[in-house]
Formats: C-alpha cells, sequence, structure tokens
C-alpha cells in the first residue's frame, strides 16, 4: 500500500469515528446515562485530524458547538443545563428505585441518585453571558 492510500484510509477513519461519536453524543443529549461532551470531544480530534469543514461544522454548531466551547474554556455548565441534568437523573433513577424487584435495587438507585447530585451541586456553574 502506497503512503497516499494509507492517509486517505486514516482519514477515513477518523471521520467515520467522528460521525459515530456525533451520533452517541447527540443521543446522549437527552439520555442521562450517556454523557454528551466526551464524544463531542473525541468527535472534534477526529474531525480536526481529516475535514476541516467537518471539524468547523461541529465546533460552530449552534447546539452540539455550546458543549465544546464550554470545555474548551472551562466555563462549567449552564444553570438550565445543571436542572436538565437533575430532571433527567431523579427521573430515571425514582423509575428505577420504583420498579426495582429488590431492595437492593432500590438503595442503590438512592445511593447513585445522591451522589449525582452532590456532583451536580459541586461542579462549576458557567456565569451567563453579559
Amino acid at each position: 500500500m502506497n503512503e497516499g492510500a494509507g492517509t486517505k484510509l486514516k482519514s477515513r477513519v477518523y471521520m467515520g469515528v467522528g460521525f459515530v461519536m456525533v451520533g452517541l453524543g447527540v443521543v446522549g443529549i437527552p439520555t442521562p446515562i450517556l454523557p454528551t461532551t466526551p464524544f463531542l470531544l473525541v468527535a472534534v480530534y477526529c474531525f480536526a485530524r481529516s475535514s476541516p469543514r467537518w471539524h468547523h461544522w461541529l465546533v460552530t454548531h449552534r447546539v452540539l458547538g455550546v458543549y465544546i466551547s464550554a470545555f474548551r474554556e472551562r466555563r462549567g455548565l449552564t444553570p438550565g443545563q445543571k436542572w436538565r441534568i437533575a430532571a433527567a437523573v431523579t427521573f430515571t433513577l425514582l423509575l428505577t428505585a420504583l420498579l426495582s424487584p429488590i431492595w437492593f435495587g432500590r438503595v442503590l438507585a438512592v445511593f447513585i441518585w445522591t451522589t449525582s447530585m452532590i456532583a451536580l451541586y459541586l461542579s462549576r456553574t458557567a456565569q451567563p453571558d453579559k
């Protein structure tokens, strides 16, 4: 295999992984179990190595770009994001606790909810833009 073909293959692999990561990141927005930001960061990394066009699209995207810029600038979560996360985690773990057939499942759900809320409360809150 010549070097040009290897570079082209590597670029295509990076781009494919980037699109998969964007898909997982989008699924993670409403899903409390699946994190959004790590998947989008991997996608940005992959697109930076494969396609300037898709890299620019992701970084400047109206919804997805917010997660990336907040991470890059170490701003933290907005109050709205914290409320949405808290609501989704509370709903999911309350449902888990109510439907768990064993007491240990209920205790575990309460423990996970408590630690999640503490971590969310202690995480940095982004200051509103002026």
